[in-house]
Order: C-alpha cells, then structure tokens, then sequence
C-alpha cells in the first residue's frame, strides 16, 4: 500500500475482537476527528460494518503482495506491524484493539524520531545485577540473549507494552525482523515472551544501542494494572466521554480485559467508549443492551473453552 497520509492512527483486529476495535475507533472519532485511521485485518474477517462507520483505511494481512510477509505475520500478534511495511501512513501510533484515546495527545507524538516509546519510567536501573523475574516471564531472558547477541546491554531501558507505540514507517527493516526471529526461532526456542512484545522490545533498544534507530520516550500510555485508575475517574462523570481530559493519553487495557462481568477488571474507560459506538445507531438504552449482549457472548465462549476438557474425559 503506498504512503496516504504523512501520520495517523493504525489498530487491528481479528474475529475474537472486532467488538473491542469498535471501541477503539469510536474513541479516536470522538477525540481526534481529523487523524485518518487504518484498521489492519488477520484473517477472514467482515469489517464492511466499520468501514461505513468509521471510514478507515482497510490493510488485510491476506492481501499483503508479499507471499513472504504474508508468511512470516499473519495469524499471530506480529500481524500489527504490517502497518510498518505496508501501511498507509509515513508516522503512525498503534493501538491495540483494547486500547482507546483519552483525549487528544497528538501534539505530544515526535515524528522527528523514529519510534517512540509510549511509556512512563526505566523499568531496570543501569547499575542493576539480577535480573528481575519478570523480565523474561514477559519479555525475553538476558542470559540467553547474550548467546544470541553479547553486546546488547539490557540494563537501563524503558520495557514497553507493545499494544501501544509510534514508528515511521520501515523504522525496523523488515529483513532485520525476519532474520532476528527466525534466528532466535532456530537458535533458541521461545527466546522471546508474548508474542511480539519481547522482539519488539529487543528490537527497538537494540538498534537504538548501535545508533541506527533514533528514540525516545513518553509517558503516553496508561494501563491501569500498572499505573492505577485514579485519573480515569477524576475524568469519569457518568457514561459519557468526558468533556475535559485533564491529561490527554491512551488508555490500554490489557492484562484482565475491561469486561463489566470480571468484577477484577477495571473497564469503565473502555465501556464508554464500547457505548458510544452502539448509540450511533441503537440510542442510549440499545446501547446497553448491545454491550450486555457482547459480554454475554463473551462469556459463554469463556465457559464453553471450561467445558470442553471435562467432556472429552
């Protein structure tokens, strides 16, 4: 796909989330109406619905013109970063389909750089000795990187959710990518936690390291999990977007996912957000009613995948 705009936004889904992608582009039609959007699409899945809504420009993983890209991303968590080879846009932000924006940050996102990592702190001190447990519980293991590759130094880097980040276009050479998960594929099985988030992470601070990836970092993404949900509800006054964001940023909701049934789960945010797309055509009480009805699906998949083992003993 040639270049169409010089930034946008880019978010994704697959069939198990289209609900939730909703979500996502009604909160960037509510809070930056004028950024064109790109939805990247793994799989057989039928958008024509949000594509009438919302207007966005539709990459389809399946139709990529490279068989060996189409290969190498599609059908798993690296299908986002088509939007890096074959996208529309020169710079872009990534959004996870359980992610929204929360106000209008664009004026925050450096497109002098390369990529930009949207995160608040430096996970690791420099001056560090163990490594922390979850370092490769969900990104990858710095003693068997060393085997893979002895000069990165791991210690002193922002660790970033790789649901959410800003990149120009080709900032990561897709050969680059290839190469390193191939090797590390062949070399050392699993070398790499979470899908893409632990190459990315490597990646991204790796080139940065030998001066061929210009960075930098902003704290523009705000899990809950992490960073707590106090500024959400200073923000929240009923089921509406708010009408002033105190501090502008996205709000992403991985880990236990924003359904109103976990009661675990913080979801208001995304709830509004998943309201405000269904009042567009049902009104404020089959809005409800359309969002009752997705956790109710939701949840009967949750206990049929439950079901499933005791039946087959």
């Amino acid at each position: 796909m040639n270049v169409q705009a010089p930034f946008g936004f880019v978010t994704g889904c697959h069939a198990g989330d289209k609900f939730m992608v909703a979500a996502t582009l009604a909160s960037l039609r509510h809070f930056c109406p004028q950024v064109p959007v790109c939805l990247t699409v793994d799989g057989d899945v039928d958008v024509s619905d949000l594509e009438r809504e919302y207007q966005p420009i539709v990459l389809r993983v399946r139709d990529l013109p490279s068989a060996e890209m189409r290969q190498a991303i599609g059908a798993s968590f690296h299908a986002k970063h088509a939007a890096m080879w074959a996208g529309p846009f020169e710079f872009y932000v990534w959004l996870d389909s359980d992610a929204i924006v929360w106000g209008d940050f664009t004026a925050q996102i450096r497109t002098d750089l390369d990529f930009q990592i949207l995160w608040s702190e430096i996970s690791i001190p420099a001056d560090v000795r163990e490594i922390p447990g979850w370092l490769p519980h969900f990104y990858f293991d710095p003693d068997k990187l060393l085997r893979f590759d002895p000069e990165f130094e791991w210690r002193g880097l922002p660790y970033f959710c790789a649901g959410v980040f800003a990149a120009r276009r080709n900032a990561i050479a897709f050969e680059h990518y290839c190469e390193v998960k191939k090797l590390a594929d062949e070399t050392e099985p699993g070398l790499f936690a979470w899908g893409d988030m632990g190459m990315l992470n490597y990646l991204v601070h790796s080139l940065a390291q030998r001066g061929k990836l210009k960075t930098a970092m902003t704290d523009l993404q705000h899990i809950p999990n992490h960073h707590g949900t106090a500024e959400f509800e200073q923000d929240c006054a009923g089921w509406h977007f708010p009408k002033t964001v105190r501090r502008p940023r996205i709000g992403h909701f991985c880990g236990r996912k924003p359904f109103l049934f976990d009661r675990k789960a913080y979801s208001r945010p995304f709830t509004i957000a998943r309201l405000e797309h269904h009042r567009r055509r049902h009104g404020e009480l089959g809005a409800w009613l359309a969002v009752l009805n997705e956790e109710h699906r939701v949840l009967a998949e949750k206990i049929k995948r439950r079901l499933r083992p005791a039946a087959k003993k």
